[in-house]
């Protein structure tokens, strides 16, 4: 802490609120596509996903093989778009928990 010119609280402040952005990321499940298309996928909010699960039902596979490729490249676009805005409020959440934080340090 003391080499980069902070306190151990702020350190520690600051260690715990990427922990917490972390998890939140990791825990964040959105879903893209369509069910009745018969195409859904499933990921967290990781750039790549580590959490991901391509669904194809029948319904999706009888609609031949071009129109399957585009709905699952669109459950894609849809899922990631979706994790992106999760991420960015994962880093909010982590910018209002050290703003908060700061304010009750400094009213110690």
């Amino acid at each position: 802490a003391k080499a980069m010119g902070m306190s151990v609280e702020e350190y520690q402040l600051g260690m715990n609120a990427r922990v917490r952005m972390e998890t939140a990321i990791n825990d964040l499940r959105v879903i893209g596509g369509d069910a009745a298309n018969g195409v859904t996928v499933e990921c967290d909010g990781n750039m790549p996903a580590r959490h991901l699960v391509v669904t194809i039902t029948d319904e999706g596979k009888a609609k031949g093989k071009e129109t399957l490729e585009k709905l699952i490249v669109e459950a894609l676009k849809s899922a990631s778009d979706k994790s992106k805005v999760g991420r960015d409020e994962a880093q909010k959440d982590m910018m209002k928990y050290i703003s908060d934080s700061m304010k009750k340090m400094g009213a110690m």
